[in-house]
């Protein structure tokens, strides 16, 4: 489902808003997400999308051209970046043309994804339906007993994407398997869930994790033996297995973003 935005309820919330100045692009773009069953926006430009944002049409993901007219990609990335932690979408960015300081700007911004064009459809739906298990949380979030509130919040929450989108830049350039750290990545995710109050359950752990859901598995029950997570039914859904980080793995995750974040600037 695509749309400009003309004849669309306020107050509707859409999987993805695809902001290009070519049609064409917009349009095998959001081909490819809509196959998938995803709802789409869509917005020739940054002031377009910006318009439909303001108007109430939001968005939990934007996938974003980096070269456009007038206000660029990034451009239009940096002003999402003053809405609320609850409006604000994940940002994806496509281009033909990206060179080493726009994937940084990106990282700075808090990209999940940096895809270069001609966009490979499977690939674009998979970085979307990750990003979208990384928004579901904030999408119904609330304050967590214990959790840094406000701007701690959002300073924690931007190191991780930081650290996320310097993740992918690097699986651009070198093998996968040679960075390959799912114990890590899992815990990462799971810190974000708690940062917004957000359940994580088994399936989507693993799916995050960026390995085979056996060896996630695997590597969960590590996590476990040493006592960094643990696992627990969903009351409500039987078949929902919840994970969390222990008190003991909170707190290590803890001390390592203090110290990340405490780090003099380079």
């Amino acid at each position: 489902m695509s749309n400009s935005g003309a004849a669309i309820p306020e107050d509707r919330t859409f999987d993805v808003l695809v902001v290009d100045d070519d049609s064409d692009a917009v349009e095998e773009l959001v081909e490819f997400l809509a196959k998938a069953g995803l709802t789409c926006l869509s917005a020739g430009d940054g002031w377009q999308a910006l318009k439909l944002l303001a108007d109430r049409r939001r968005a939990r993901v934007v996938v974003s051209d980096l070269r456009m007219p007038e206000l660029t990609g990034l451009e239009f990335a940096e002003r999402l970046t003053r809405l609320g932690v609850s409006d604000r979408p994940e940002v994806i960015f496509v281009s033909g043309h990206a060179g080493f300081d726009d994937a940084v700007e990106a990282i700075r911004l808090g990209a999940r994804d940096l895809l270069t064009k001609p966009v490979d459809g499977p690939r674009l739906v998979k970085a979307v339906k990750s990003a979208l298990v990384a928004r579901q949380g904030r999408d119904r979030a609330a304050p967590a007993v214990g959790a840094p509130s406000g701007g701690e919040v959002d300073r924690k929450r931007s190191a991780l994407k930081q650290m996320r989108s310097m993740r992918r830049m690097r699986s651009q350039h070198f093998p996968t398997q040679l960075f390959s750290d799912p114990c890590w990545e899992m815990l990462l995710d799971l810190y974000d869930g708690y940062l917004v109050a957000a359940e994580v359950t088994v399936t989507s752990l693993g799916a995050a994790s960026g390995v085979p859901l056996t060896t996630a598995l695997r590597r969960m029950d590590q996590l476990k033996a040493h006592g960094l997570i643990e696992r627990t039914e969903d009351i409500g859904d039987k078949r929902r297995t919840i994970v969390r980080l222990t008190q003991a793995g909170l707190e290590a995750v803890e001390g390592f973003f203090d110290t990340y974040l405490q780090r003099p600037a380079s």
